[in-house]
Formats: C-alpha cells, structure tokens, sequence
C-alpha cells in the first residue's frame, strides 16, 4: 500500500504569488524568481511548502534570510527562520531552478515539427492534481487559493500565453522579452498555466464579447475554426444556465502536441490534445467532431464547475468532473442538436459506469485519499461517467428549473472559494424543496449500484391493473449478493399504452399497480443508475415489442446492455442474450449498434480462449448483414450523423470478420487512397485500415506505415497508430509493439498503440510478454500518471485463465505500481470473473456457435 500524507501545515497561507519564469527551450531548464505574499496565522519559526525536482538557491522572509531543507518523500521543502514570523502578512521571496521534464506533468517540453521539417520546441504545463509544485514552491493544495502574476521571460519570437490577458511587454537582454500578464481571480494552483512555443490562432468574440482564441501548431489555424465555434456557443449557454457571469476577459484554448491527458481547464487557457481539439474540413470525421463539441463543452464547463468553485479536498473531485461530464452533454445537445448526444451519453458513460461499479475493487463516487499517487486513480469512470449518471438521475427527479435554481445558488455561495458535495446538495434541496442529501448521499458514499428485480401478475380484484413487484439489492459480477446495501431509487415505469409512473424505492422490497399494458419497462430512456431484471414473462413481452418496434432507440440500448450484464452476472445463460441478438438485425441506430458489438466483444474473449473464432466471425457476418445492406459504402444525401457513425462500425466488424465483398471493397478503396487516385471519406478510414490490416501481410503493413509517415494530422496519425495492431501476424505484432516505444509515436500515445495490438488472446499475451519484458521504461516514462493505470486496464482486463492472473498477480507483487494499484485489482478481478464464466457457459457458447459455418 502507498504511505499515507499529511496536509500541510496551517500555521500560514497564500495571499499571492508574485512569479517570473525564463524557460531556456535550448537546454529545457528553467529559473524562477518569485515573491509569495504570506498570511502568517499563528507565529512560526518554519513555512513548509510544496516543492519537487526544484533547486532553490535562496529564500528570504522580508529581510530574514532561511535555511533550507527538503522532504523528497513528501516533495516539501521547509524554510526555518532564526526568530518567530509575526502575524499577519509578510513577503516570502527566492530564487529556484528546474528542469523542463519529459513526462508530460508539471512544467515540461514539448515538440513538434512544422510544414517545412523544422522542429518548433515548446514549454507547456499540467498541474492537476499535484504538479504546480514541479514548476513552482508553493503551497499545492486546492483549498489553499491565492491570486497569481505571472511574467513569462522568453525570445522575443515566442508566443507565450497565461491564464489572464497580456497587460505589457518588455524588451530586456539578449533578443528576450518579459511578457507580463494581469492578476488571476483567487484560485488553486493545479489550475494556473503557462504556455510558451510557435503557435498560430483564430481569434473571435462570444455573444458577451468575451475575446476567444483557439490556438495551434504552426500551420493549422485553420483547423482551429470548429473548436471556435463550438466555444462561441458554449459560454453563453452556461452564463445563462448557471445565471452567474464568466469571471475572466478573456478564453484561450490551446493545443498541445505533447498532453497526456485529453484536456485541462485551466482559468482562461483551457490546454487541449491536438485530437480533442482540432477539426479538419477535409479530413476529420463525424466521430471527431461530436468528440471535440464535448471535450471543449466539459473544459468549459469547468470554468465554473471546478474553477470559480473548487472542491475542497480530492476527495470530492467528482463534484469538479462528474459534473462537468454531465453538463458537457446538455451543452452539446442544445448547440448540435442533429448529435443525439444524449443517446451517446447512456453507452460512453453509463453503460461504462455501471460495467466498472459492478466490481468488488471499485470505489464509492467520494473515495477518501490517502497518498498523492491515489488521486490520479480516481480519475476513472466512477468519477467522471457514475457521476454525471448520477447527477442526470438527479435532474430528472428534481425537474429543470429546481435544479438550476440550484445551482445558482451553490455557485453564488460559493464562489473564488471551495466547497463539498453537502454543499451541492443543500443549494438543491432549497431550491427543490426535496430531500436531497438524504437521497442522494446512498449514490456517492456508497459503493456500487442496484439490481431492480420485477415480476407482474394481475392485480387482486381488478382486472385493468397489473400489480408489479420490484426489490433492490446490490449488483455484483462475482459471488453471491452478501451486501445488505440500500439506496433510494427513483424509479420510473413506461406501459405500452404510453403512461409514466415514477415512485422512490427506499426499501428492499416493495408493491405497486399500473393499468394493464401489453408489456412493461422499467428505466425509460435509461436515466436511473440501476439494472433490471425482468421476470421470464415480462422479458418476453419485451422482446415481443423489441421485434415490433415498440421500443424507443435507449430502451433497446438499455435492454441489451442490462440483459449482457445480468448474463456476466450468471443471472441469466449467456447463450439466451446471444439468442437475443437476432432481434437486432432490423436495428438503424448508431450507439444500439456500437454498444451491441462491445457486448458482443467480450463473448468474443470467450469463444477465442474456446478455439472458435471462425465461427464467431461467421456469427457476426449472419448478424451484421442486413444492417450493411441498408447502408452499404456509399454516403446518401439523406444520411445524417448517426448513419455516418453507424457505416463505419458496420463496415469495420464485418471487414474484421472476413465478410467478402466488404474486404474486396476495402483492399479496393484502400489502393485508390494509397495511390492518391481517391481518398477514402475520413468517416471511414479507421474500418478500411483495420479491415485490410486484419486480413493482409507485410504488403499491407507496409503501406499502412507510408500513411503515417506522410501525414502531419495528429487525427490521422492516432487513427493508423490505433489500427496498426489488428495485423494477425506474430512478427507484424511485434513490430507494433516495437513502434510503440519508439521517438516515432508521441509518449501520450504509446499505450493505446499497445491497446490495439490486444485484439486476440494471442497478441494479448505477446504485449504482456513485451511490456513485462520493458518495464523499468515504462515505470520511468509514466510512473505517477494515469497512463500507466490505462495501460494495465488494456492489458489485463481481457485474460480467462487462473494461469493468467497468477502471472499478472505475481508480475506486480515484484514490481509494485502504486498509481495503477485498483486497476491491478480490477484486471485480476476480470481475468477471474472470465474463468468463472468460462466454466459456467463455455459449453453452451460452443453448443451455440456450432450452427456457423466457418
């Protein structure tokens, strides 16, 4: 386990920082001088601060020169003084000296290279959660906010760019210029930022006249213009949402060649990958744009979610990022309406929440943390994608109008200050008049969800009525059900007739009517943060309406994906939801498809450990026919975004499953495009790649990296990288792998290259093989960071023998990895949950595929 720390001491606080920075992009060092404005509280002889991979040359308070100490352990430096710092306010002054790192936190370089071959060097920042300290001493806490001034030393050719406008600029020696920016509002220090490089921009204003600048590589201005757009948009919409105004002058958003994250929303200078950011007209497709309408929608968010009010401590960073990454949908869906996001949200993440809060080793929406390496795990899917499914179910209970009442009143109250989730809750429950804490405190402090089991019969005494029964208890993937856990559910019920019930389940069990109906649904529209498991004769109307297309797109979302769960679960045969899929073919839809074929995937694990992966291919040819023979290849004028999305991952499953005419159009669109005589639509490249991949050789291979050679979109490059591994070939495997650690694919995208080359149990096992075998570089290259809890997720999720996991259980027993501690949990938990699985349904699975011809 990672030794807990402790808190800083709060004997004094930050008032201000006062910063010079001159970073050398020739050497990658950089010096600082800085003057802190303390406010001593109580009298001391030491301030101990934050401070890690910084050199500090002197320090004095007023005119008291300190001696100086470090705690590397706990990245603290602490300044003794001969005699008691009085009360009150004081100016805590040093010099200091760093280096710019190469691992993507903290302040460190970045590079890329322009139209013409020149490589344009860059000093960028990520802070959050525990970075500042790497650029900076300061005290590196959320609740501990100051103000910051900030002048950025650089060449005079530079562009250099901060959380708040450019207020002057000096000429000073040696061709350099100090560029000093205005006074921040008071906020944490994970949310200050610095950019200095060669960058273009787009500039524009939003309906409030706020002034906007999207910035980006040299060259790519114009691939800027949509993210623009969409920021345009997206303001104004959340200073009328929140009815609270946008506190800076000005929001820049920039892209970095080098961000391990996908983005950060630092106050006034929001940093984004190239890929979360930028849109090409030419060569982006629909799937980017709805990704980029998103991304910048929930860093935008944040500006008033996260940055005006800040959670108090890490534990509740959910408030900061489950927020967000609800509000980022009702954003899109106002703005982008043709999106049918909201229908996106319940796979990308609900569905997700619901698979990773099934787990024994999951963790409650607000996690106590106890070492700073902790935090970074919390930055998963119970955050993020269970706390906006919470936030969603807690804004339809409440209504609309409660609920951004609500929220005017949190951040009216709270505002330039921290605050928690009793916080949240009680501005709702004013404004709602509702019980909210008491509802809602089972769903964040509470580990895991319900399973809502229903049967019906005839109501006793009246015919027109159906008496339902309905009873709660925790959903587990493994094991019998031990925990005594409840939550208050708000649960909603659709009839066939097309009336709405809604009632709060608070016990275990409980009893109620509705008119008599031809079937039945709990979960419409899929809004409750809960299973269903329906009775044999319930389920059955269900598939009945199913078939006759009574069901709306997330209910047949939501069936599915509940039905594959409670399969995973042993609560219903694996092979009775495969039997179920035949329901499907007549489906139109995108994200029933997607998820659908996700689902499926993990069956496909099964059938590949059982040697069948030719007949499940065939399976999916059978299944996945109708579907591509109404779409076909070719873009029809009355295609809209969904039909773009769902062409791809039709053609993409059955080019991957040997259909025939579809590899013989692939290999055919995909010379056209090698030989510049037709490119392939974006839309559709990642299918034609993977497809000729998956079923060519070295001559394919080969073509496939001339395409990532000659290209300069960053989309593009992350496209072929992430289909690069689908090749079948041992000896093309390993030459992925190989790539993957090469200076030829940035370090933000060296784990999902190895991602992709985890298509089969067979290359699974071989990227194990490689990475145990390069580890020590792996450690070096992401110790600390969310990347390398990524890359285990990737790695080992997939696994279905005992064999498997004692490897990886004894792989990291040798080699500990305190940031990726859960995910090697998990992983383990997965791989034995699959060997579970394997001996209950392995022989009804074969039984079951028999009928397809290879």
């Amino acid at each position: 386990m990672s030794k807990p720390f402790e808190r800083l001491p709060t004997h004094s606080k930050p008032v201000n920082y006062n910063l010079t920075l001159t970073p050398n992009l020739n050497d990658f060092t950089f010096k600082g001088e800085q003057v802190i404005t303390v406010q001593v509280i109580e009298p001391t002889k030491t301030l101990v601060l934050n401070s890690a991979e910084i050199e500090i040359q002197s320090a004095k308070f007023n005119d008291a020169s300190a001696e100086i100490s470090f705690n590397t352990e706990e990245e603290t430096v602490k300044f003794s003084f001969p005699s008691e710092l009085p009360v009150g306010e004081g100016k805590l002054s040093m010099s200091f000296t760093g280096i710019l790192n190469d691992r993507m936190k903290g302040f460190y370089r970045s590079k890329y290279t322009d139209s013409d071959g020149n490589e344009i060097r860059c000093a960028v920042t990520q802070f959050e959660p525990t970075d500042a300290r790497r650029s900076l001493p300061c005290w590196d806490e959320p609740e501990l906010k100051a103000t910051f001034d900030v002048t950025l030393v650089v060449d005079k050719n530079l562009t250099a760019v901060s959380n708040m406008l450019e207020v002057s600029r000096t000429e000073v020696a040696d061709g350099l210029v100090a560029v000093k920016f205005d006074r921040t509002p008071i906020m944490s220090t994970y949310l200050l930022a610095y950019v200095v490089g060669k960058f273009d921009y787009v500039e524009g204003r939003d309906a409030d006249f706020i002034k906007m600048r999207v910035f980006t590589p040299i060259g790519k201005k114009d691939q800027g213009l949509f993210a623009l757009e969409v920021a345009k948009k997206t303001l104004p919409f959340y200073r009328k949402f929140f009815n609270v105004a946008y506190p800076l002058p000005k929001l820049d958003l920039i892209a970095i060649p080098d961000f391990a994250a996908g983005a950060m929303e630092n106050w006034g200078l929001v940093t984004y990958r190239e890929t979360a950011l930028l849109v090409d007209a030419d060569n982006s497709s629909a799937a980017t744009k709805e990704w980029v309408a998103l991304v910048v929608g929930h860093e935008l968010a944040h500006q008033w979610f996260g940055n005006l009010v800040t959670m108090k401590w890490w534990t509740d960073l959910w408030l900061n990022e489950g927020f967000a990454s609800w509000i980022e949908y009702l954003c899109v869906d106002h703005c982008y309406p043709e999106f049918d996001i909201w229908t996106r949200f319940v796979q990308s993440d609900l569905s997700r929440a619901l698979e990773l809060d099934a787990l024994e080793n999951s963790h409650p929406i607000q996690v106590e943390v106890g070492n700073p390496s902790e935090i970074d795990e919390i930055f998963d899917a119970i955050s993020y994608s269970k706390g906006a499914s919470v936030i969603r179910m807690l804004h339809e209970w409440l209504g609309q109008d409660a609920f951004r009442e609500g929220l005017t009143r949190y951040l009216k109250q709270n505002k330039f200050a921290n605050a928690s989730t009793e916080n949240l809750w009680e501005a709702l429950a004013d404004a709602s008049g509702q019980p909210v804490q008491f509802v809602m405190e089972g769903w964040t402090k509470q580990m895991g969800y319900p399973v809502i089991s229903v049967a019906s019969k005839p109501a006793e005494g009246d015919d027109s009525k159906l008496e339902l029964t309905i009873t709660q208890e925790k959903f587990q993937l493994g094991g019998a059900n031990k925990s005594d856990l409840l939550w208050r559910v708000p649960i909603q019920v659709l009839t066939a007739t097309g009336h709405k019930h809604q009632l709060m389940l608070a016990e275990k069990s409980d009893s109620f009517t509705v008119p008599k109906a031809a079937w039945v649904k709990l979960n419409p529209g899929c809004i409750g943060v809960y299973r269903v498991d329906y009775s044999a004769s319930m389920l059955q109307d269900l598939i009945a309406a199913l078939k006759h297309g009574q069901l709306s797109q997330r209910d047949r979302f939501n069936l599915e994906n509940d039905l594959f769960a409670l399969a995973a679960a042993g609560r219903v045969p694996i092979v009775q939801v495969l039997q179920l899929a035949d329901a499907y073919k007549a489906e139109q839809f995108y994200t029933v498809w997607s998820d659908l074929l996700s689902n499926l995937g993990s069956v496909q694990v099964l059938a590949d450990h059982l040697g069948l992966l030719d007949k499940w291919r065939a399976f999916l040819r059978q299944l996945c026919e109708p579907a591509y023979q109404r779409l076909g290849w070719d873009a029809r004028p009355a295609d809209g975004h969904d039909a773009t999305l769902l062409r791809s991952v039709l053609i993409g499953c059955l080019g991957r499953a040997g259909h025939e005419s579809v590899l013989a159009e692939a290999k055919a669109k995909f010379a056209k495009h090698c030989s510049g005589e037709c490119p392939i639509t974006p839309d559709l490249r990642a299918c034609v790649y993977s497809t000729v991949l998956a079923n060519g050789g070295v001559e394919e291979f080969e073509a496939v990296l001339k395409l990532l050679e000659k290209t300069d979109m960053q989309e593009e490059k992350v496209r072929i990288l992430r289909c690069l591994g689908r090749a079948r070939a041992p000896e093309l495997r390993q030459r992925v792998l190989e790539l993957a650690v090469s200076d030829k694919v940035r370090l933000q995208d060296t784990v999902f290259v190895i991602g992709g080359a985890c298509h089969s149990l067979e290359a699974r096992r071989a990227a194990w093989q490689f990475v145990k075998s390069r580890w020590s570089w792996f450690v070096e290259k992401f110790a600390g960071q969310f990347l390398l809890s990524r890359l285990v997720q990737l790695l080992c999720n997939d696994f279905c023998t005992a064999e498997d996991a004692d490897d990886v259980d004894a792989f990291f027993k040798a080699n500990p990895a305190p940031s990726a501690e859960r995910n090697i949990k998990q992983a383990l938990e997965n791989t034995r949950l699959n060997v579970a699985i394997l001996a209950r349904d392995g022989d009804s699975v074969k039984e079951f595929l028999a009928q397809f011809a290879a």
